[in-house]
């Protein structure tokens, strides 16, 4: 056994907790088989990764350590990991609200005048295909201050694709419901409002979890170059000081807040989103 590890107690909270989560989605027998294998898969994985680095030492211990080292930073550096949570989740829900309410008000409107769809459209599928990695260097260095550069970068990673998905929701509305609605002599605004949007909310809950990933990977590199704070400054730190435990620990931890982010929308898309087409 390799000497320097930590206690395995970090390593076996872990392993508890997967476990107990695997028991409370187990009731859901659609997926039970779908549930084992992921759980076949993450225990085989942990056993691969105790045996080879910790037991063997068949791998570089400096830059693949211990995976007892590794979960007993959350047990360590707790304060330091929730502080750049916080600060991560205030840029990233300020500029995902921020920019859904912006594209999908906008996208609704442009999609319901053919003109203005034609005339803008094209535009935006261009600017929409330039990832906003190439420009967060670029907006990091332009604007006042990080967290407001931190903000304008996550609001343009989302706005761009949703303000485009808004338009072809509208444009393509079923003819149906649009005549129902001017059966009953309804007006355009009331109409936008209250039929298309409400109509298009399945289709832009459903591509939530993508703006999320999406908004959370272009933050974390904004964070790596020039933050203060946040869960990519955190990584960047622990790179900076080749402390290759703390780095994987955040990038572990950056991949759960992924996760826990997609089953909220998924419970959110099941209690509160009843309709769909």
């Amino acid at each position: 056994m390799r000497q320097g590890l930590h206690d395995f107690k970090a390593f076996g909270v872990v392993l508890v907790l997967i476990e107990l989560l695997f028991m409370v989605r187990n009731g859901n027998e659609k997926n039970h088989q779908a549930q084992k294998d992921i759980m076949g898969f993450l225990y085989f994985f942990f056993l691969l990764w105790e045996f080879f680095v910790s037991r063997w030492n068949a791998l570089p211990y400096v830059f693949i350590p211990a995976p007892e080292n590794v979960f007993y930073v959350f047990y360590e550096d707790t304060a330091n990991i929730l502080a750049g949570f916080r600060s991560s989740m205030f840029l990233i829900v300020g500029g995902v609200v921020s920019a859904l309410f912006c594209a999908v008000i906008l996208g609704t409107l442009v999609g319901w005048v053919p003109r203005l769809t034609k005339a803008i459209y094209p535009i935006v599928k261009a600017i929409s295909t330039v990832p906003a990695l190439i420009y967060t260097p670029y907006v990091v260095l332009i604007m006042p201050t990080f967290r407001t550069a931190s903000l304008f970068v996550v609001f343009l990673s989302i706005f761009w694709g949703s303000f485009m998905g808004s338009i072809n929701n509208t444009a393509f509305v079923e003819k149906k419901v649009i005549n129902s609605a001017k059966v009953l002599n309804m007006k355009t605004f009331p109409m936008l409002f209250k039929i298309i949007i409400p109509y298009n909310t399945p289709r832009i809950i459903n591509n939530l979890p993508i703006n999320l990933s999406t908004a959370l990977m272009t933050l974390t590199a904004a964070e790596m170059i020039g933050a203060d704070s946040g869960m990519g400054y955190y990584v960047r730190v622990a790179l900076n000081y080749a402390n290759y435990t703390k780095a994987i620990a955040g990038i572990i931890f950056i991949g759960l807040v992924v996760t826990g982010m997609n089953l909220i929308i998924d419970v959110i898309k099941k209690k509160f989103i009843t309709w769909n087409y």
